[in-house]
Order: C-alpha cells, then sequence, then structure tokens
C-alpha cells in the first residue's frame, strides 16, 4: 500500500469511541471476541492514531481495511483494521459519514455479508408486531 499521508483529511482531530482487539492476524467474525475486546477511544491526530495510551504513526501502517456490516437494526458497523510491520489491531465501529470519507492513509473498504441478517431482522419484526398486538389488546 501507498505510504502517502493525507494531513487535509477531515477525520484529523476526530475521536470515535470503539472496541480493540489488539495483535490478531485473523479478522474477528464472533460475537465472544468482541465481548472480550476492550473499549477505547480512537483518536485521528496530525502524527497519528491514538488509543489506550498508543500512538500508531500514519508511516507504519502498511494496510488498512474497513469491512463494513450491516446490523440487524438497519445501521451499519465496521470492523477497521491496520497492520503494521509489528502488530495488526481491529477495531470495531459504527460506520458514519467520518469513515466514508478520506482517511490520512489508504483504505481499502469491504461491503460483507453478516450472517443470518434476514433472520435477525425477521425475528425482531415480530418481537415488535407481538408487542403492538398485545398492547392494542388491553
Amino acid at each position: 500500500m501507498s505510504t502517502s499521508i493525507n494531513t487535509e483529511s477531515s477525520i484529523i482531530g476526530e475521536t470515535f469511541s470503539c472496541k480493540i482487539i489488539k495483535n490478531s492476524v485473523e479478522l474477528p467474525k464472533s460475537n465472544r471476541d468482541w465481548t472480550r475486546a476492550k473499549r477505547c477511544k480512537l483518536t485521528f491526530t496530525e502524527n497519528g492514531m491514538e488509543y489506550l495510551d498508543t500512538i500508531t504513526p500514519y508511516e507504519e501502517i502498511t494496510q488498512a481495511t474497513i469491512h463494513i456490516y450491516q446490523s440487524a437494526f438497519f445501521f451499519e458497523y465496521g470492523i477497521f483494521s491496520i497492520s503494521t510491520p509489528h502488530f495488526t489491531h481491529h477495531f470495531g465501529i459504527k460506520y458514519s459519514d467520518y469513515w466514508k470519507e478520506e482517511l490520512p492513509f489508504p483504505v481499502e473498504r469491504n461491503a460483507e455479508e453478516t450472517p443470518f441478517i434476514l433472520f435477525r431482522r425477521s425475528l425482531i419484526i415480530l418481537i415488535l408486531v407481538y408487542i403492538f398486538w398485545e398492547v392494542v389488546k388491553k
């Protein structure tokens, strides 16, 4: 990946609440991985990304990917992965307009299939219809 740094990115200075799984080569897929993940604040500064009292300079990032998923509640979330020669970290993020813009470093965005999304949404709708029915019945 190219190491060109965009210091004009509108994401500079923004802070995001997220969860982090540190030093994991494989993309975390199970909820168990994320329940054990540590909460953190991710801040983009002019020189690098700050999280958990750590700064990763943009120049060290060799690969960055955002895997985008649809939630059962009709919003998008993502897994933002960064790799350096020393580690790979995964951040669980709410995928908002900031993440759709240009970042200070090159990033690949992949829209992924969410497992069982139709089943999950159908279940939510059924529960809402049942609650509505019970309220109206009274």
